[in-house]
Order: structure tokens, then C-alpha cells, then sequence
């Protein structure tokens, strides 16, 4: 067997990295794990993360921070006895890991690197989101190594573009947005920190634009998310690079939560290029529905409903189902309105309309 090794920073994480090594040692990882050894690199805890960690491991790594992620994920993976690196981070916890297929990527895949399957959740009005994402985060440390201070990549040593990536089914579930307002305040204002540096190197990079604005929007800074949203979509970008997608939507979402509803009309613009995204589509039935354009907003939505899911859950189920609902309530169609609620399951939102609805 191939042994891993899984690679973690920290800082001040004594609310995750607990559960993240729990499950870790529970997957067969660690002192006495037969898949292989962790790897902990703390790069100034002030809090009781080092206490709670040595509970787990006997040693742990120091590195000075420096404002720069890819430098301390490559230290990490430095101090590793392994070549084969699995990257996660403290506030993530393995949930399931499919050893037979991760031996046979690398026994046959050396020069790729691993998609792990992330699983992301988010709070806003008592409303959990839930969305998934594939990441790259198991390499070779001979032929990858992190690239870039924040939102840090994987890159061949030797520059070589493009290189190979192959889903692994390997869940890891992320907690890192499900904080109170203050902290996410402060890891955005870090994360900004960097990234406005970099923007100093690259002015014309518009995936720095697209970070920016993720941190606004993290901390729920609307304004500020739409208007560097704006400006990062100001350049010509590649409309099938996912975060053009997710720029796009995000800006979308930013003019309907600062009420520039007839603005957000101009994206149907760009319809053609993200019509395969259901994420868009959602996104366009909703622009339609806050301009009063109910019979457009309930075809996109029904469109959802035909399309297979993507990034965020509810998307293409019970998000659409709870609007169409809303959209026949709207149109004084009560009974179908009932019958949309229905569809939408156990959504908050929609029990508690149902429950309303069927009371009078």
C-alpha cells in the first residue's frame, strides 16, 4: 500500500481541529493509522488549538506566518514522510474515504493531481445552503507544489500546462462559513489584506476582482461585493471558467440584495453564455420575479427543475419548487400554490407557508 500523508495549517482553530482530526484518525490516518500520517503545521495559535492537537499527535510543525498560504501548505508538505499529499485545512473533516480507488489513482496517475469532493455550507436568516464543490487537493510533491499567497492553486514544478485531474471519491465536509458574523468579518479583512497586495502586482488579474468580492460578500457587504464584482467583469473572460460563473451569479445576487432590480436585468446579456449553469437560471427567475415578471420567473424556474444538479442543493428541487409556489400565490393560484409547497419537502420556508396557507 502507498502510504499519504495529510498535510493541515492552522491558526487559532481550537473550534475545529478537534473534529477535524477525530475524523482524520477515524478514516485510518495518523499515529497509528494504516492509510498513512498526519502532518500539522501551526503557524502562530494563540488560542488552545496546540493543547488540543497534541491530544491527537506528537509532533506539530511551526512555520512563521507570512501572509502567504501556498508558502505554509509547501512547508507542510516538506515535513511530510510521504510523497503522496492529501491539502486540508482545519475547519474541514473528512467524511468518507474510498481507499481501493485513491490506491489505484496513484499507482497509475502519478503526474495528475486528485479533485476531492467538498461539501460547503452557509447560514443566512436561519436558512442553512449547502453546496459542493470538487477541489484539488492530492498531488505528487515531486510534480506539484502550491502556488499563488491565497486562494493558492496546485502547479507543476516544472510549468507545464495543462496537466491531468481526476475525481476522487473522497468527501470532506467544510465549516469554515458556518461562523458568526465577527469571524467571518475578520477572515475577510485577512483574506483582503493579501489580495489587495497582489492586486498591486497584477491590476489587471480579474480573478482578483472575483476574490475581492467573495470576501465582501463572506461578510455580507453587499455594496462592496457589487461593485468589485463590476469591475472584475469589466474584463474579457472566459464565460466556461467556472468563476466566471460564479462572478457573474454573485454579481446577479449582489444588485437584487442592494435593490438595483431593473439593473440586474442586463444580464440577460449573457443568458446564452451561462444557460447551462442552473445556478444562472435560478438566478435569472429571481431578477424576473423581483421586477414583477412572474410568468418569465416561473418558466426559469421550471427550467431548473429540469436540470441536473450542480453546485448549490435546492437549486434544481425545492428552491424552484418553493418560488414557483410563491409565483401562483402571487397569480391568486392558492391550490397550486399548495401543491408547489408540498414539492419543496422539508424546506423551512416552504413548511412554514404551508402551514399558514392550510390553517385558514
Amino acid at each position: 500500500m502507498i502510504p499519504i500523508s495529510i498535510c493541515i495549517i492552522m491558526k487559532n482553530e481550537e473550534k475545529h481541529i478537534e473534529n477535524c482530526l477525530q475524523a482524520l484518525t477515524a478514516h485510518g490516518f495518523g499515529p497509528d493509522g494504516a492509510y498513512g500520517e498526519i502532518v500539522l503545521v501551526d503557524t502562530g495559535s494563540t488560542d488552545q488549538s496546540m493543547e488540543i492537537a497534541g491530544k491527537y499527535l506528537p509532533t506539530i510543525h511551526h512555520f512563521e506566518w507570512i501572509n502567504d498560504f501556498s508558502a505554509a501548505k509547501n512547508y507542510a508538505a516538506s515535513c511530510a514522510k510521504n510523497d503522496w499529499i492529501i491539502s486540508i485545512d482545519a475547519d474541514e473533516y473528512m467524511q468518507s474515504f474510498d481507499i481501493n480507488a485513491v490506491q489505484e489513482f496513484m499507482l497509475h496517475h502519478e503526474d495528475q493531481v486528485g479533485s476531492l469532493h467538498f461539501i460547503i455550507t452557509s447560514e443566512e436568516n436561519q436558512i442553512t445552503t449547502r453546496s459542493n464543490f470538487r477541489l484539488e487537493r492530492m498531488y505528487h510533491r515531486k510534480h506539484y507544489h502550491f502556488t499563488a499567497p491565497i486562494h493558492e492553486q496546485l502547479t507543476p514544478v516544472d510549468n507545464r500546462h495543462p496537466y491531468g485531474s481526476s475525481p476522487l471519491p473522497v468527501s470532506i465536509f467544510h465549516n469554515g462559513y458556518a461562523e458568526d458574523p465577527e469571524t467571518l468579518s475578520k477572515k475577510a479583512a485577512r483574506n483582503n489584506e493579501i489580495l489587495f497586495r497582489e492586486l498591486e502586482r497584477e491590476p489587471d488579474n480579474p480573478y482578483l476582482y472575483f476574490q475581492i468580492a467573495q470576501s465582501y460578500m463572506l461578510c455580507r457587504d453587499m455594496e462592496a461585493a457589487y461593485e468589485w464584482f463590476g469591475k472584475g467583469l469589466s474584463y474579457d473572460i472566459d464565460p466556461k471558467m467556472e468563476y466566471a460563473q460564479m462572478m457573474v451569479i454573485g454579481y446577479g445576487e449582489c444588485m437584487l440584495a442592494t435593490k438595483r432590480e431593473q439593473e440586474a436585468l442586463s444580464l440577460l446579456s449573457v443568458y446564452d453564455d451561462f444557460c447551462d449553469t442552473p445556478e444562472f437560471i435560478f438566478l435569472i427567475g429571481q431578477i424576473y420575479m423581483n421586477n414583477d415578471m412572474y410568468l418569465k420567473a416561473y418558466a426559469e424556474f421550471l427550467k431548473c427543475l429540469s436540470m441536473k444538479p450542480n453546485r448549490t442543493e435546492g437549486v434544481t428541487s425545492f428552491f424552484a419548487y418553493h418560488n414557483i409556489a410563491v409565483i401562483n400565490e402571487a397569480l391568486g393560484n392558492r391550490d397550486i400554490a399548495i401543491e408547489f409547497y408540498k414539492k419543496a419537502g422539508d424546506y423551512p420556508r416552504s413548511k412554514e407557508r404551508l402551514k399558514e396557507l392550510l390553517s385558514h
